[in-house]
């Protein structure tokens, strides 16, 4: 038998109760189906100082659980973990790239147990995306010391909104870029999750979609 990440082997559970799975399935759930090497390859991806990790997948087809497996994984390793699932935006925060950045770090903050301080860092004469990354790099990268996981979850609900795509997910690229050269960004591992095929229009040199490690769920 292969050896695997023990945070990724289900464990043997009673048979007595079995529920039909409605969701992500839990660490020890015996209806997740181990898929080598994917388990392996993105756990193996996400030790990399500025790494990026693609999941696509149609809905039901197993991403969140992968998902799981693999926080868990980051968790176990001592990584800070930010867990963002974008289905729970208010559709306020969608009304421009501001809010939407804000409400982003306000979240990152929390799951991070930091205090969030947007107005300390925050400055419309440099704008929006300037200030978010100033946010990343001389806060919450700053305050924690080991590597951080930023797992973004159904980010293809962003995709319907297209002048605020167009200018999020070229940052989300700037960031990976920024680990090549500047310390506080080889702490952060992006993990970009859509269940949609990628239509948003984006130069081949400002995507998030064309760099990194690309896993799909099948």
């Amino acid at each position: 038998m292969e050896n695997h990440p023990e945070s990724l082997v289900p464990r043997m559970i009673s048979t007595e109760v079995v529920e039909f799975p409605g969701g992500p399935l839990p660490l020890n759930s015996p209806f997740y189906v181990y898929r080598p090497p994917q388990e392996e390859l993105v756990c193996q991806e996400v030790e990399k100082p500025g790494s990026a990790i693609r999941i696509q997948a149609p809905r039901k087809m197993g991403k969140s659980s992968l998902l799981t497996r693999l926080l868990a994984h980051a968790k176990a390793q001592g990584y800070g973990v930010a867990h963002i699932d974008f289905q729970e935006v208010d559709r306020a925060a969608f009304g421009s790239l501001d809010k939407l950045l804000r409400w982003l770090c306000a979240n990152v903050s929390r799951r991070l147990r930091l205090p969030p301080q947007l107005d300390d860092y925050w400055d419309e004469e440099v704008g929006s995306k300037v200030s978010c990354t100033i946010y990343f790099e001389e806060y919450l990268l700053e305050q924690i010391d080991r590597p951080i996981v930023l797992a973004l979850n159904e980010v293809n609900l962003i995709f319907e909104h297209s002048e605020i795509a167009q200018e999020f997910f070229p940052l989300l690229r700037y960031w990976y870029e920024q680990a090549k050269h500047v310390d506080a960004f080889q702490k952060l591992r992006l993990v970009i999750v859509h269940s949609t095929e990628v239509y948003v229009p984006l130069k081949i040199n400002q995507s998030p979609f064309n760099v990194g490690f690309a896993d799909s769920v099948s």
